[in-house]
């Protein structure tokens, strides 16, 4: 048995996705749109003497000067975790830490997963809503009325469809218009258009947009693969709120996934204090559990990006003030050395 580094879709990376159930972040297309994007992500994998993967997991390698550097499954995402064989799930983490043990400082695999919880430290950090997706008149009645009727406002107002990559230009502007007020760094314009190369093409992905008078004003990124669709990404423009733009595309979004028999419809990752939970939680959701799970290879405590510590909070509000072209320009950085 040997450890293996993967980047470029082989015969046995194939074999093991169709033996084994998976989730969209161990095919080649997200460790494509990963690497194009952000870069050093590869699928590592314990193989046989005959080149048959037992197990493998998809794995950011982190660098950072300043914030030191880490192991991340999956990047960039909220989720993660092996695939294959979970009887090698313990030679996979011996070899990863004799192998990064002394140039990382830890490993994080995203996402809940009992089989990890033996041989490496949960971490309850997020919560998460999820949809169970039935029919359409059940999960209408299931909406909170007042949503139902933020829906059907939007609908007299707006057109939704979906984005095409002629559009990235125009979704990217109001994309950084919205991180500027929420004091995040930016992903950059790559990101978008890998993600539109890599997923969009391949039916794994799909963005919708709302617009009024010709202009977008929301947006809605997910990704859609196994009949399940997980929502990462939505901006809106606020001089546009009064006509419900948020409403729509994720109106629009759970109804094209109903109606192409998907099962689950996965709003992401939340806080229970945040905005955002208050949003998720009207939509008839069912909200769960969402840790992540640790190995230290040097001790230290367990890293957390708690948006009330002093100085996220003051991180937060440099970030609103830097003009937009930094932003751009650092962002994507910061992001990559973050692991977020």
């Amino acid at each position: 048995m040997s450890l293996v580094e993967l980047k470029e879709f082989n015969n046995s990376w194939n074999y093991l996705l169709q033996q084994h159930k998976h989730e969209y972040f161990h095919t080649p297309q997200f460790i494509s749109l990963m690497n194009e994007a952000f870069g050093d992500v590869r699928l590592v994998c314990i193989q046989d003497e005959y080149e048959i993967i037992k197990i493998a997991l998809p794995l950011a390698f982190v660098k950072s000067m300043i914030l030191g550097s880490k192991l991340i499954s999956a990047p960039y995402i909220e989720y993660g975790g092996p695939v294959g064989d979970m009887a090698y799930l313990p030679l996979l983490l011996k070899e990863l830490e004799r192998k990064y043990g002394k140039r990382y400082a830890h490993l994080e695999i995203r996402g809940e997963n009992k089989t990890l919880e033996k041989d490496m430290k949960k971490v309850d950090l997020y919560k998460k809503f999820e949809l169970p997706l039935s029919s359409e008149e059940e999960i209408w009645k299931g909406i909170q009325r007042s949503k139902r009727k933020a829906i059907n406002k939007s609908k007299k107002h707006l057109q939704v469809h979906k984005l095409k990559e002629k559009d990235i230009d125009e979704y990217y502007k109001l994309y950084c218009k919205n991180m500027k007020a929420f004091g995040s760094p930016p992903y950059s314009k790559k990101y978008f258009q890998s993600f539109f190369k890599h997923m969009v093409a391949s039916d794994m992905g799909k963005v919708y947009g709302a617009y009024y008078e010709g202009k977008l004003c929301a947006a809605l990124l997910g990704f859609i693969y196994r009949k399940k669709v997980h929502i990462l990404l939505a901006v809106s423009d606020p001089k546009f709120r009064e006509y419900r733009p948020n409403d729509a595309v994720h109106w629009t979004f759970i109804d094209w996934a109903l109606k192409n028999e998907y099962k689950v419809f996965d709003f992401g990752r939340v806080r229970e204090e945040s905005g955002q939970f208050e949003f998720k939680r009207k939509w008839g959701a069912e909200l769960k559990e969402l840790p992540s799970y640790f190995m230290l290879w040097k001790g230290g405590k367990i890293p957390s990006l708690d948006p009330h510590d002093k100085k996220m909070k003051l991180a937060t509000k440099v970030w609103k003030k830097l003009p937009a072209p930094i932003a751009r320009v650092f962002g994507m950085r910061l992001r990559k050395e973050l692991g977020i």
